[in-house]
């Protein structure tokens, strides 16, 4: 009661604004503790692991207090799904970079700002030379650092032999202790790819449909992001490999597995061949091109056959004929159309082709019977509109 009185005092503008700031705290609180309760799992993996690791540095390696150790596991876990091992070994080389290049330095030229700036440069320069990534760049320079400016810590060789066992400790629990499915983020990400390239299809399709510079140009921009899910996909085909080596279940996971990675090119290039197709479409309008809508028809089937292609990867039946069905009709439609030998709407039926050939494989096809099933479809002549006959 009182609460309603202060604010009808305060006026209506004021109590809008506060009952609007209360309910944006309330939803960035929500959403805190949604991303809290989502990872609370990984949160404890690394946290055990960072005492693990403590403890067998301080057994193994004989450190009183060994620091590398677990900040090692916990880097190399990290709170995000990723690969323990690879991020493992490019920790322990970071380190072995860090350790020898900061030992040279201290040596020879001593401790001080100067020797911290030129030690920070060659240690970021060396790991670049070895195509490090990031994990691996920050490391080796922290590492150095460390070496550099705390040199009561312990031997250069202890330093590395507690991260090499904070790795260790990484690599058991990202894989004995993985808390999804191999596979799942696999279906995902092949999911979000090709719903995305099956929009961008649609969106072109519709700029054909009109003739729209607008919406051809707005289809491009939205083609040049397809590329963010494709490097997803990869991502995940790659750590799901990973895990599925050290599984129990090692054979019926690669097995299952081994469609899924060999699809992530094709899809790969029919996102490259998108992206042409919607520079074709957008230069064909700007330029004033006759465009047969066969040619927004086919792209249209092309969008189809990406959406049963999805279909595909959760093994329903029969999407795969479906794909094979709708991609020799977006071949029929776009070989029909009357491009009047202009080269814009040629690319348009070329891309078009590539696409759906590019889907053929996706779902399987072998490469020669697609190639064959899309030249007998480019062969079959599709009668025009009424109104482009009566013209």
């Amino acid at each position: 009661m009182k609460r309603a009185c202060g604010r009808a005092r305060l006026g209506p503008e004021m109590a809008s604004r506060d009952w609007a700031l209360e309910q944006r705290v309330r939803g960035a609180a929500r959403v805190r503790l949604r991303l809290v309760s989502g990872s609370w799992l990984a949160i404890v993996q690394s946290a055990v692991a960072a005492g693990v690791a403590w403890a067998l540095a301080k057994l193994l390696v004989g450190q009183p207090e060994p620091f590398f150790a677990p900040a090692a596991a916990v880097i190399s876990l990290g709170l995000s799904r990723g690969q323990p091992r690879r991020r493992a070994v490019e920790l322990s080389i970071g380190v072995a970079v860090g350790i020898g290049l900061a030992a040279a330095i201290v040596h020879l030229i001593g401790v001080g700002p100067i020797q911290v700036t030129v030690l920070v440069a060659l240690v970021m320069t060396a790991s670049l030379l070895l195509n490090g990534s990031q994990v691996l760049i920050n490391q080796a320079a922290v590492s150095a650092l460390l070496i550099m400016t705390l040199p009561g810590q312990g031997a250069e060789i202890d330093r590395f032999l507690d991260a090499c066992v904070g790795g260790a400790v990484a690599i058991v629990f990202g894989l004995a202790f993985s808390f999804h499915e191999p596979l799942a983020a696999v279906e995902e990400a092949r999911r979000d790819a090709l719903t995305d390239l099956a929009a961008a299809l649609e969106a072109i399709a519709a700029a054909l449909h009109k003739s729209d510079l607008k919406a051809a140009e707005a289809a491009l921009a939205g083609s040049r992001k397809l590329d963010a899910g494709v490097d997803v996909l990869y991502e995940a085909v790659s750590e799901a490999g990973e895990t599925a080596a050290f599984s129990p279940r090692r054979r019926s996971l690669l097995e299952e597995l081994d469609p899924q990675a060999g699809a992530a090119p094709q899809i790969d290039y029919a996102v490259r061949d998108a992206r042409v197709l919607a520079r074709a479409t957008t230069t064909a309008i700007r330029r004033g091109a006759h465009l047969d809508p066969r040619l927004a028809e086919g792209v249209e089937r092309l969008a189809e056959a990406t959406r049963a292609l999805d279909a595909v990867g959760r093994g329903e039946q029969g999407a795969r004929a479906d794909v094979r069905e709708l991609g020799s009709q977006a071949v029929e439609l776009a070989g029909s159309a009357d491009v009047r030998n202009s080269l814009w709407p040629t690319m348009i039926f070329g891309q078009t082709r590539a696409i759906a050939f590019d889907l053929m494989q996706a779902a399987g096809e072998d490469a020669d019977r697609a190639r064959a099933l899309i030249d007998a479809a480019a062969t079959t002549k599709i009668a025009p509109p009424p109104a482009e006959q009566a013209g």
